[in-house]
């Protein structure tokens, strides 16, 4: 699917490598967190260093690119769908940043580099946003809508990640419309003065209400649920 001129997106697990490129892109946005004084929100161990997670997010990776294949289990609750954001080079360009960090799609005059990607599933409500009993969903929507799991744009490429995310949230609406969904939900961290929560409202998103979750040995982690319409 196209988003803009400059962006691009695709399922991932369509190019060799996507794994590899979703793993390091979570692994960059641990620093880049706590550069920007968002430590909290996902910690400070790499995720590839946490037990089971790699095994696991390639199975994701797997399985998502089967379901995009199979048109009737795209219709299924919950199913995990995975969408990368490419940005469009001239084949012919100078190198962006450090080739072997590059994860390049070539096509004959063009070349696609990943910078980010979003995490989603559809007529999904996730169970820490079901047990918070002030934050209701709509019934109509619990059967239509497209939520937004996890969204990463690649920090290691620098300002070439500028605009990923508003398209990735862009594509994904428009997926959302042409399954005939209502809404458009997500739940983003609130802490750091709510940095993130202001860049979905820049969106288009709007705030239903905050929430916070118990953490062992830690601060609460704190969380604002929002929608928009399809």
């Amino acid at each position: 699917m196209t988003t803009s001129p400059k962006f691009r997106i695709r399922d991932a697990g369509a190019v060799e490598g996507d794994d590899q490129f979703v793993i390091a892109a979570f692994d960059a946005v641990i620093p880049y967190l706590t550069s920007i004084g968002s430590h909290e929100q996902w910690g400070t161990i790499p995720f590839s260093h946490r037990e089971g997670w790699v095994d696991e997010t390639v199975q994701q990776i797997k399985d998502s690119s089967n379901s995009s294949a199979l048109q009737g289990d795209q219709n299924k609750n919950g199913v995990l769908r995975i969408f990368i954001v490419e940005k469009e080079c001239n084949a012919d360009g100078p190198a962006y940043f450090d080739p072997p960090l590059a994860h390049y799609r070539v096509s004959s005059d063009r070349r696609y580099l990943s910078v980010g990607f979003a995490f989603v599933r559809e007529n999904w409500i996730p169970g820490y946003i079901e047990s918070q009993k002030h934050l209701q969903v709509p019934e109509s929507e619990r059967e239509s809508n497209i939520y937004l799991e996890v969204m990463v744009t690649d920090s290691r490429v620098g300002s070439l990640r500028r605009g990923a995310g508003s398209a990735l949230i862009q594509g994904i609406r428009d997926h959302g419309r042409k399954k005939q969904k209502k809404a458009f939900w997500l739940d983003g961290w609130a802490g750091n003065d709510k940095k993130l929560v202001r860049y979905y409202e820049n969106q288009g998103f709007e705030v239903v209400g905050d929430f916070s979750l118990p953490r062992a040995n830690k601060a609460p982690w704190v969380g604002t649920l929002m929608r928009m319409d399809i």
